[in-house]
């Protein structure tokens, strides 16, 4: 018998065989966690309450803590300022730290108004939107304007709506 015979007949087979199975549903899966895509720096996000802050192992603040600024419905320190209402408010990056756009300590101003040609002098430094918050650049505290060639010393990450804006700054 030729090869092509013997695959049809064998097709042939199958086609006019019966067969009795059993379909189950299997469990549905859970559904998927979506991604957290809220602002941040790294597992610290924009909008986190203190007791997810907490549970991640990023912050030993607490409501009543001596070690942090607690007033108001705010606790903070030098990373994070977080309220009762809003959750993280400011995020402080940490040296070596960069922005998505490239931008860390050490950068100079030219560098931010580059990458965020929207940027305004603001007090110690340049602001820059990015939606519902926004990035503080900051230089030295002495400077009544600053120059293009002059260094971002510190970064902030902070909401456009806050319950604590004096908190640990």
């Amino acid at each position: 018998m030729k090869k092509s015979n013997v695959l049809k007949t064998v097709v042939a087979a199958v086609v006019t065989g019966t067969t009795t199975a059993t379909v189950t549903n299997a469990d549905q899966p859970q559904a998927v966690r979506r991604a957290d895509d809220r602002p941040g720096y790294g597992a610290l996000k924009l909008g986190m309450t203190l007791d997810e802050v907490r549970a991640a192992g990023l912050t030993q603040l607490s409501w009543g803590g001596d070690d942090a600024q607690v007033d108001a419905g705010c606790a903070a320190d030098e990373q994070i300022a977080v309220s009762k209402k809003y959750g993280i408010e400011r995020i402080t990056l940490p040296i070596g730290a960069n922005t998505p756009k490239g931008i860390g300590v050490g950068s100079t101003f030219a560098d931010v108004k580059k990458a965020h040609p929207d940027a305004k002098e603001y007090r110690a430094g340049y602001s820059a939107s990015i939606g519902s918050a926004h990035y503080a650049f900051l230089g030295i505290g002495s400077a009544e304007h600053y120059q293009d060639s002059d260094e971002v010393l510190v970064i902030k990450l902070s909401t456009n709506a806050v319950d604590c804006p004096m908190a640990a700054l």
